[in-house]
């Protein structure tokens, strides 16, 4: 998923350099952000359940 993320920033940085639409590609790019972040806490809480129902760790 971390590279996924890192491919699309790349890519929307590249078409803030190459159009006037700045302002709006920065607000998919925090878009891009907050969907990584909540992948990043569906899996801590898919970790968690994973221990409350087992109690082992990953």
């Amino acid at each position: 998923m971390k590279k996924l993320f890192l491919v699309t920033v790349a890519d929307l940085v590249q078409k803030i350099r190459e159009t006037s639409e700045g302002e709006t590609i920065l607000d998919y790019l925090l878009i891009a952000k907050y969907i990584e972040r909540i992948g990043d806490h569906a899996t801590n809480i898919a970790q968690w359940v994973i221990f409350a129902l087992t109690g082992e760790r990953e």
